[in-house]
């Protein structure tokens, strides 16, 4: 279906993914501008700078009668120029942050370079004791040596390098821990012309929206009203586990004081007017507790709270109670949670927005590594940006060099947190509507202090990347691969529940399933269904488990099974961290 000539509005609709990767999220403004000529975003997700993507879209969609695509394209000829100084560590962490820009280069001199400039007053003072072990030294030996000399200037040498070495460690081991683990808040810093990360954002975000001056913060319940759903992923180090933002329940709190550390106070002094205070049953002596979830949340909170890039960015700080310990105490204990970045647990989040059977694209914009000896020799824009329409194309993970100890314990990081997301984008009916643009090791990451013509070509990747997109994926061949996919998903599903149902070897002295339903209501625990609703529960089991009977009954025939696709896909239960909020979904 295409859009009518004269129309602000596309007929066509679409979800959108996007990836984790710090500044390689330069790659996504264009590509959603591709988009949005031929689509409109009804459903928004992604992590990390893809969670930065993510919010600017749905305010460009949200204010999409007042430009707000049009504004977007805007963004590339401001990051091109300011990128870095959008990166501003606090004043005290300045040496600290200039040590790792340099050690971004991969050259040994360039960071030996910047460690004595960051702390030249260590360097010097280290310097003149290794001058003075040197007189010592050539005093004993009476005289200068070939052997004297060599032994002098190696004491030199390191005299230069160890107080400076000693300063940066004391930072990473006492400084960062004190400032909750992040050299950059996200507010602008003192003497800094340039607005921080948190504070452009926030602006963005209302001038894409199109909101006047004084009237936002652009909220998920204002998107809410106008039909677009918003969901990004943090990671609650405190108790190992993700969440999907905006959360559903209201089972944290979050301290102004320390809010403003991190949000424009002009966000802060918002939420603060759309939040309540912690009851007495938190048990809280601060006093300047209120609870975080709302409806009127900031859509900008979505963004930080996803890009807590460890030790770059500042962790975002909630509080909540902890049942699990003393459990006979009447107030339970307050703890104090660290939450960081979304792509340490999910970065890339496929699953968003995911059904059986979709009947709009949830597209995805992926970010992989370039290899010349897999895409190409010369890097051209063609060979970085792959949409692996053919049924044989997309299928394998690529395998990556391991190249030293730095590489090996990266790969188990990436290993650990990835795997999900990768496996899942590589399923039939899944990697069809995932574009990927690939990048070089100095493109994109924590690479922050990238030239800009280096950023423009990033940008360019992305807006072929949507192109794309909108001139080759097929909406029908997607349904139609993503049905061969869920189809024999769903038998196996079904095939297993019919066998545990009417398994009768069960152990000795208990019930099997039917009989184990007719007795729900004797059960400890949820045993509170009355005996219709048992009944209702039992019938509808019964429907299920007679599918599954057919399907072992009279399984595909061999020749139609093997011409389904050979990846397969599974059924289970698995924990919930896509809370529900949405339109018309107000828990």
């Amino acid at each position: 279906m295409t859009e009518p000539q004269g129309s602000s509005m596309p007929l066509n609709r679409c979800d959108l993914v996007m990836k984790g990767g710090i500044t390689s999220g330069v790659v996504y403004p264009m590509a959603v501008v591709e988009l949005a000529q031929r689509y409109r975003f009804e459903n928004i997700g992604g992590t990390s700078a893809g969670a930065i993507a993510a919010v600017i879209t749905a305010a460009a969609e949200f204010g999409r009668a007042e430009g707000g695509f049009d504004k977007i394209k805007q963004l590339p000829d401001y990051l091109s120029k300011h990128l870095l100084s959008l990166f501003q560590p606090r004043p005290e962490f300045r040496p600290l942050f200039e040590v790792i820009l340099a050690g971004m280069t991969k050259k040994k001199s360039a960071v030996l370079a910047a460690l004595i400039r960051a702390y030249p007053a260590k360097a010097i003072l280290g310097l003149a004791g290794g001058a003075l072990g040197t007189g010592l030294f050539a005093h004993v030996m009476s005289g200068f040596s070939m052997f004297s000399t060599l032994v002098s200037t190696g004491v030199g040498i390191a005299g230069l390098f160890a107080l400076p070495s000693y300063a940066l460690y004391k930072d990473l081991a006492e400084k960062l821990p004190a400032r909750d683990f992040g050299l950059c808040p996200g507010r602008t810093q003192p003497d800094i012309a340039e607005p921080g990360l948190c504070d452009w954002m926030a602006d963005t975000i209302d001038k894409v929206a199109g909101l006047p001056e004084g009237s936002g913060p652009l909220t998920i319940g204002m998107l809410w009203k106008k039909g677009i759903r918003l969901q990004t992923v943090t990671t609650d180090v405190s108790s190992r586990r993700p969440y999907t933002l905006p959360m559903d329940e209201n089972i944290f709190a979050y301290s102004p004081r320390e809010f403003r550390e991190i949000f424009p106070d002009r966000i802060v002094d918002f939420m603060v007017a759309h939040t309540k205070e912690v009851g007495e049953d938190w048990g809280s002596e601060r006093g300047d507790l209120r609870l975080f979830r709302t409806e009127d949340l900031p859509v900008v909170v979505l963004a930080r709270m996803s890009l807590s890039f460890p030790l770059l960015f500042t962790i975002v700080p909630l509080y909540r109670r902890d049942f699990t310990i003393d459990e006979d105490s009447k107030v339970p204990r307050l703890q104090r949670c660290l939450f960081s970045d979304g792509g340490v647990s999910s970065n890339f989040p496929v699953h968003f927005f995911d059904q059986f059977l979709p009947t709009t694209p949830t597209f995805g914009i992926s970010l992989g590594s370039w290899d010349p000896e897999r895409e190409g020799k010369t890097g051209s824009p063609e060979e970085r940006v792959e949409l692996p329409l053919d049924p044989a194309d997309g299928g394998l993970l690529p395998t990556y060099r391991v190249k030293g100890l730095g590489g090996f314990m990266g790969g188990l990081f990436a290993s650990a947190k990835d795997w999900q997301d990768s496996l899942q984008s590589i399923l039939v009916g899944y990697r069809e509507r995932i574009v990927t643009v690939s990048l070089r090791d100095d493109e994109g990451g924590l690479n922050l202090d990238m030239p800009p013509e280096q950023i423009e070509a990033l940008v360019n990747y992305g807006r072929i990347a949507g192109e794309r997109l909108n001139a080759d994926f097929d909406l029908d061949e997607h349904r139609w691969r993503r049905f061969l996919t869920e189809l024999p998903a769903l038998e196996r599903a079904l095939a297993a529940f019919s066998k545990g149902w009417d398994a009768k070897t069960i152990a000795p002295d208990t019930l099997d399933y039917p009989d184990l339903v007719k007795s729900g209501n004797q059960r400890k625990a949820y045993a509170t269904f009355t005996k219709p609703q048992l009944k209702t529960l039992l019938d509808r089991a019964e429907r299920l488990a007679d599918l599954g009977r057919t399907i072992n009954v009279e399984p595909l025939p061999p020749a139609l099974a093997n011409r389904l696709p050979k990846q397969r896909a599974r059924l289970q239960n698995r924990p919930d961290m896509e809370h529900r909020a949405g339109p018309g979904n107000k828990v």
